[in-house]
């Protein structure tokens, strides 16, 4: 993943500010990491990486909010996060417009019999759309942070 965000512009924003987002981004890519590194671990269920995948993405959609100077909303839905997004003016690609998928694996982490199993299909399409998102918040984030 790309770690360019180092060379956003500071004076954008207060400094305090920017590390609150930088914080929910560094635990967005601890949780990806975490769920990428366990896939074949023996006795790890599909199920709850999936919902490492959903909080990853969660929190890099916050850490644009409070990027953009915007108090995240205190709920889970990936759907309404993009939505504020989109709200900002900042369009949305295509790809991060399906991270709304992921949705489900918020709910099966609490109520396991709601839903079927998780595949490894989707589990590696989850990390995928993972990845992509939060590649895409770092770089609105370094982009923004030159006067974009």
């Amino acid at each position: 993943m790309n770690s360019g965000l180092l060379r956003v512009n500071f004076s954008a924003m207060a400094r305090e500010d920017l590390q609150e987002a930088y914080d929910w981004l560094r635990r967005a890519r601890s949780n990806f990491l975490k769920a990428k590194a366990c896939v074949d671990v023996e006795g790890v269920a599909l199920e709850d990486l999936c919902f490492d995948l959903h909080q990853a993405t969660e929190w890099a959609l916050k850490a644009l909010l409070l990027y953009l100077q915007r108090t995240p909303p205190p709920l889970h839905d990936l759907e309404t996060l993009l939505g504020q997004i989109a709200q900002g003016g900042i369009p949305l690609p295509e790809l991060v417009k399906e991270v709304a998928k992921l949705n489900r694996y918020f709910a099966l982490s609490r109520y396991p019999k709601l839903q079927n199993p998780v595949s490894r299909q989707d589990f590696f399409e989850a990390l995928d759309l993972t990845e992509e998102t939060i590649r895409w918040v770092e770089e609105e984030m370094v982009d923004r942070g030159r006067g974009r």
